[in-house]
């Protein structure tokens, strides 16, 4: 798990056991830190005028002034996905510019992916805070229960196995409920690349191609006969 500097985290649900679903899930993001919590929108939005926040967790349908009010109620509101109980909110609040709109029950794999979304939006600026990868040197990956934060420049390459995918990294192997199929979806098109139905490869990592045989780190991987085209392009061969 790499180094992170801690992302604020609000949460607002008038529902006290939401919150606590939202706590557990967010205990397996170690960057991740709850600064407040809060079960009405006039407490909340006190807080935010004193303290800064980086991303809030908010309900929709709340007594007095719900979270599409709530929203538009801040001059510079920082991220935000909904997690709430009725789908009929979507449009409006994606017209707000939200990062994504969660419907309970929420599960530690869609938490991730929104998650995943709220880092994809941040937008990288000349200097790098130290210990941050930029957006697209992550990936966050279940293993064990846990979301471990992967940077992607130290991946050697995915296998699937079964019903699980195999992580190379840095010389562990790290064991994902996972698919090939979804990883590949999740990874930067520019520098990954799918050889075979059970491998993912790093582009940079290849040291070299040997008729249907792909060589890196000391690994020799085969190259599936529906994958050799797409190789041979990536690879300007």
């Amino acid at each position: 798990m790499i180094g992170m500097q801690k992302i604020r985290c609000l949460l607002l649900d008038d529902e006290p056991i939401a919150i606590r679903i939202i706590e557990r899930h967010l205990t397996s993001f170690p960057d991740m830190e709850i600064v407040g919590r809060f079960q009405s929108a006039s407490p909340a939005m006190s807080f935010l005028r004193e303290h800064q926040v980086d991303l809030i967790f908010s309900d929709i349908e709340m007594p007095q002034i719900n979270g599409l009010q709530f929203l538009k109620s801040l001059k510079t509101p920082p991220a935000l996905i909904f997690t709430t109980a009725y789908r009929n909110y979507a449009v409006e609040a994606f017209d707000l510019d939200v990062v994504d709109y969660l419907v309970k029950p929420i599960s530690l794999e869609r938490m991730a992916r929104a998650i995943n979304r709220y880092y994809d939006r941040q937008k990288p600026t000349g200097e790098q805070i130290p210990g941050l990868p930029l957006k697209e040197e992550v990936l966050n990956l279940k293993v064990d229960k846990k979301i471990v934060r992967l940077d992607l420049t130290k991946l050697d390459f995915f296998q699937s196995f079964g019903d699980y995918v195999i992580c190379r990294y840095e010389g562990k192997k790290l064991v994902s409920r996972e698919t090939l199929s979804h990883i590949i979806e999740l990874l930067p098109s520019d520098r990954f690349i799918r050889i075979h139905r059970q491998f993912i490869v790093p582009l940079a990592k290849i040291e070299s191609i040997s008729g249907n045989t792909v060589y890196l780190n000391g690994k020799d991987l085969p190259v599936g006969r529906s994958y050799r085209n797409s190789l041979k392009e990536k690879m300007n061969l």
